[in-house]
Formats: structure tokens, C-alpha cells, sequence
């Protein structure tokens, strides 16, 4: 399956898995000859946004911290109704949230015990086809519900043209005006994003991009929540958002060989075949994905997840 870029984004951008144990942030600057100051947008770290010494001393460059997160509180206190606006919109995804979920519960859970009788025959193989379409068309419906929801605030928002928006982006941007690079960590994926989206940072900032984990996710079409291992996980992945969609046709498990049962063929097979129009990839502390502003040009430590219930190496 082909991985498209989006043409409306065509500098350089890096995809890693988590960085802090292990970080390879450094070596992918050299490996592109970027050498000066660089920025960070860490505001899914929230309240800890400020404590970025291990990115410093990781990417052994001159950091700028981009501060998403703090000047939006101070935007909120100078206009309230963003604030409110953003906490509506969100009691909305909630209640979409929840619809779905009682939606996808009784289908994942019928394609699991199909799934376990493959072997029993094309009957049973038919039924597994139209149960998965079915859990398809409701990630796809939902998909669009979020859609719909997100632009109707962004209209209401309206982020392009809003003074306390613009006076905010100025903000973010006069930090980073001097960096040859950003760099955008994990955390909360939900709060990075809408950071992001509130900010446009990312049409004004015309630089190589290095994401990681969570930052990673942000930058795909699809954003797919997960986390099989917690007690409490019902094992089921959670089709959250669009994200900033600088790519097509990838679904990114960053920690997925944490997070993910991986031991399993089933619940291998069920994620797989549920996001079978993409390709599901797990980035781990090795990973790496490169692309120049056209081109896939480095792949390394990145794995598939496959229908067949099997795990391995990607070579696209």
C-alpha cells in the first residue's frame, strides 16, 4: 500500500518512537545536516511543558522551547470564550465518544469469536468479511461525526483571523524564528493537537520536522488510541481524530510492542483487518522514518501489523 505525502507539506519530516530512554534525536540532526538552533512543541506534557533539559542535552544543539501550552493559558485568560468554546466542543467528542463505543462493543466482540473459528470454514469466513466492513463503516461514520464537530468550532473559533489566536501564534513564532528545525515530543496526543490546531503552527513554521511517540501520531491522517496492557484496557484500539495529516495511509503504535499484545495473532489479525485501507506500523525506541519532502527515503526497526495475525519487519 502506497504511502502518500501531503503536498501542502514539503519540507523534510522524521518519524521516531519514543525517545527519552534511548534518544536519537541527535543523529537524525546530523544525518540532515542541521546544526543550529532548533524549537520544541511539547504541549502534551501540559504543566511540564518547561522541563525539556533531557531534549537539550539530547539533540546537543541550542533548544527553543516553543511554549504551546503556557501562552495558550495566557490567550485563555485574555479571552475567555476560546476556553469555552474548546470545552463544548470537547463535552460534544465525549458524547460521540461514548455512542461509539456501545456501537464497535458487541461487533469487536463477535469478530474476536470469529476469528477463533476461521478453521471452521468460507462461512465463517464470509461473516468474519462482513462484520469487519461493518466496524469499518462505523470507525468511517464516526470519523466523520469528529469532522464535523471540530469544524463547526474552528468556525466559531475562527483561528485565522481571531486578534488573541493571531497574538497568540505570533507569540509561538517569534520563539522560533531562529530554529533550523522543530521537534515535536509525545504526551497527551488529544492536548498536542489541539494545540497545534488552535496554534496553525505548523503552516507558518517551514522547517524539517522531527516527531516522536505521541508527536508521531499527531502528524498521521488517523489517530488510533491504544493500550492493551493497562488492567483495565477492554483491548479494543479507539479511532480518536483526524490528525494534522502530513502523511496518508499509515496507522502509528508508538511503545506498541508495550502496549500492544503482539503475542496474540488474534488480536494481531482483529487491528490489522479493522484498519486493513492503511498500514499499521509499530515504532519502537529503534524506529525510524524518514522522508524527504517527496520521497520515503529511510525506514529502520519499523514493523507491520498483518491480517494473517503476524508481525514483521515493514519494507515498504
Amino acid at each position: 500500500m502506497a504511502v502518500i505525502r501531503n503536498e501542502e507539506y514539503d519540507h523534510p519530516l522524521m518519524l521516531l518512537g519514543p525517545q527519552r530512554e534511548a534518544p536519537l534525536v541527535r543523529a537524525v540532526l546530523d544525518r540532515w545536516g542541521i546544526h543550529g538552533p532548533v524549537g520544541l512543541a511539547a504541549p502534551g506534557w501540559e504543566e511540564d511543558e518547561v522541563d525539556d533539559g533531557w531534549v537539550r542535552e539530547a539533540c546537543g544543539r541550542p533548544l527553543v522551547n516553543a511554549q504551546l501550552y503556557e501562552l495558550a493559558d495566557r490567550l485563555f485568560e485574555e479571552d475567555p470564550e476560546v476556553i469555552q468554546l474548546l470545552r463544548h466542543r470537547q463535552d460534544e467528542l465525549r458524547r460521540l465518544r461514548e455512542i461509539n463505543t456501545i456501537q464497535l462493543d458487541h461487533a469487536l466482540t463477535v469478530a474476536r469469536q470469529l476469528l477463533r473459528r476461521q478453521h471452521q470454514g468460507d462461512g465463517v469466513a464470509r461473516q468474519l468479511d462482513l462484520t469487519m466492513e461493518h466496524v469499518r463503516q462505523v470507525d468511517l461514520e464516526y470519523l466523520q461525526l469528529v469532522r464535523e464537530v471540530i469544524r463547526t468550532y474552528d468556525k466559531r473559533i475562527d483561528p485565522w483571523e481571531r486578534p488573541s489566536v493571531q497574538r497568540y501564534r505570533q507569540r509561538v513564532l517569534d520563539r522560533l524564528q531562529s530554529c533550523q528545525a522543530l521537534l515535536i515530543a509525545g504526551g497527551h496526543v488529544g492536548v498536542l493537537l489541539n494545540r497545534l490546531n488552535l496554534s496553525r503552527l505548523l503552516k507558518y513554521v517551514h522547517v524539517p520536522v522531527i516527531a516522536w511517540s505521541g508527536g508521531a501520531m499527531a502528524m498521521a491522517e488517523k489517530i488510533v488510541f491504544f493500550h492493551q496492557s493497562l488492567p483495565h484496557a477492554t483491548g479494543d484500539a479507539e479511532l480518536s481524530r483526524q490528525g494534522l495529516a502530513w502523511f496518508r495511509s499509515l496507522v502509528l503504535f508508538p511503545r506498541g510492542d508495550q502496549r500492544l499484545n503482539l503475542q496474540d495473532p488474534l488480536e494481531v489479525a482483529l487491528l490489522a483487518r479493522r484498519f486493513a485501507n492503511d498500514t499499521c506500523l509499530v515504532l519502537t525506541a529503534e524506529s525510524v522514518l524518514e522522508w524527504s519532502p517527496r520521497d520515503l527515503r529511510r525506514v529502520a526497526h519499523v514493523r507491520q501489523l498483518l491480517p494473517d495475525g503476524s508481525v514483521r519487519e515493514w519494507h515498504p
